[in-house]
């Protein structure tokens, strides 16, 4: 059976509301919304008030009852919320797993006889019903039934807010009306499927890569594949692979020029660069230890997921030996530690690693 497609109707605030869902990108700006629903542009100062869930019901509610002399409107904010609906009134079962959630398949199981979570959801039902003036609960939830008395109640004024994570489908839809909304550019079709391709459909990631894309011209009022090409984060990996393969078949002025692009792109590309030689090295020393087990190529290949690169990864292997794969291995710590103790540069020191690696005599 398909499952049915959570859509949220257009904002409107309601005095108890509930941010439902894992992507937490969505979930920080359904909460801005809000915010700037109670506040407007101002400061919100004392009128905001985090809590946990472990407060208690009761607690959370005697808090928006209290409106202060000093901020006549309040926003409540519990997070996470899960724990408030577990089938448990044992306050010491707070840390149970959220997959403890009650598995109500009607309203006849949302009651106080339910223990802790029906209580709960009866006490935040009868508060919505009759609210504070000025005080705004906001639940932040992971997961969130749909079929208690509670949901049914809040549903229609549109207080469910759903932050559920986006397939690439409609990441591409949302990266086009975002990069117009917030950023004032057209984003080329090419170019929103390259990015997508390179990052996916996390939305955080995303709208980070469209901030740098948006600045890259700022005469342009359009994205393009190109800039995309050219600018996004995930490049990086490319080359870093790029360098790697170099690195493999010993090609020091390909592993030099490629290094080199790599500072040009990102002047702190040192550490993360080293993790990922290191990285690719003891894939090295691991395919030749598997070797003298006399494991076949193959499965050499399968279990490292070495892939296209199984030939000259195994080559290397057999060129260098234990000893020599452990002796590179020192050289790029050699390398990675005189950089942290002020013993050369990172990229200088790294190019000495390269040249001394592409000149291996085994």
């Amino acid at each position: 059976m398909a499952v049915e497609k959570k859509v949220n109707p257009p904002f409107k605030l309601s005095p108890v509301m509930v941010i439902a869902g894992e992507d937490q990108f969505l979930r920080r700006q359904e909460l801005q919304q809000i915010r700037t629903a109670v506040f407007g542009k101002e400061p919100s100062g004392m009128g905001f008030v985090l809590l946990e869930a472990t407060a208690g019901i009761t607690a959370i509610l005697d808090e928006c009852r209290t409106v202060g002399m000093f901020a006549p409107k309040k926003l409540v904010v519990v997070s996470p919320a899960d724990a408030l609906f577990r089938k448990t009134t044992d306050r010491d079962a707070a840390d149970a797993p959220a997959d403890d959630a009650v598995d109500a398949d009607d309203e006849s199981t949302d009651g106080p006889e339910q223990g802790g979570a029906g209580a709960a959801r009866d006490m935040l039902l009868r508060y919505a019903q009759v609210p504070t003036d000025g005080a705004t609960l906001v639940l932040m939830c992971n997961a969130w039934l749909s079929t208690t008395r509670l949901h049914k109640f809040l549903q229609p004024m549109g207080a469910i807010r759903w932050c559920e994570p986006i397939g690439v489908a409609d990441a591409a839809s949302w990266v086009a009306r975002r990069s117009k909304s917030e950023y004032g550019k057209t984003i080329v079709p090419a170019a929103v499927n390259l990015l997508l391709e390179l990052v996916g459909a996390d939305l955080a990631r995303l709208d980070g890569e469209l901030s740098k894309l948006a600045l890259y011209d700022l005469k342009s009022d359009t994205i393009t594949l190109e800039m995309v090409s050219a600018l996004v984060g995930f490049q990086h990996e490319q080359k870093v692979w790029a360098l790697i393969d170099a690195l493999t078949t010993g090609n020091a002025a390909a592993a030099l020029t490629t290094h080199d692009e790599l500072w040009q792109m990102d002047r702190k590309i040192g550490y993360s660069l080293v993790g990922a030689v290191f990285y690719w090295l003891a894939q090295v020393l691991r395919a030749r230890e598997m070797l003298e087990q006399h494991v076949p190529e193959a499965e050499i290949s399968k279990t490292l997921r070495l892939w296209q690169r199984s030939g000259p990864t195994l080559a290397l292997a057999r060129q260098l030996g234990i000893a020599g794969c452990r002796r590179i291995s020192a050289a790029l710590l050699a390398a990675d530690m005189g950089a942290k103790s002020s013993l050369g540069e990172h990229k200088r020191n790294m190019e000495v690693f390269i040249v001394q690696l592409c000149a291996r005599k085994g």
